[in-house]
């Protein structure tokens, strides 16, 4: 989880990026890492999730991650948790739930965008001042 959280810390930092970090892991070892790039990118499948399982599908040369665990700083949405499912991902672990984010949700309902602004140890947002 620290490393999800290293790369949410990047995220926040890259233009374009969001503060939502991921990590496959697989037989213990960490096989993809990545963040939130839909604005990077400019494609709304660009979740932290969906960049991660696509570049540890690459790293593994497979499409089956079966027995690897996914490490993410938010809970998945419906998109990434079937792309776990399809992935055949045994295991999520996440930090912040969406209750531990309701101090952003009207900035993201306004902005149309998904925001992460809390961390997993967080209850309340770290952009306070901006929510």
């Amino acid at each position: 989880m620290q490393r999800a959280l290293d790369f949410a810390r990047a995220g926040d930092a890259t233009p374009g990026a969001s503060p939502i970090g991921c990590v496959v892991v697989f037989d213990g070892k960490i096989v993809a890492e990545g963040h939130n790039e839909v604005d990077l990118r400019h494609d709304p499948t660009a979740h932290a999730e969906i960049v991660t399982i696509r570049s540890a599908c690459q790293q593994l040369s497979r499409d089956d991650l079966r027995g690897a665990t996914l490490y993410s700083t938010l809970q998945p949405c419906g998109m990434c948790t079937m792309a776990s499912v399809w992935a055949s991902i045994g295991r999520i672990v996440y930090g912040a739930g969406p209750d531990d984010v309701i101090g952003c949700i009207s900035r993201i309902v306004t902005s149309t965008r998904w925001i992460s602004c809390a961390t997993p140890t967080a209850t309340t947002c770290h952009w306070s001042a901006a929510c």
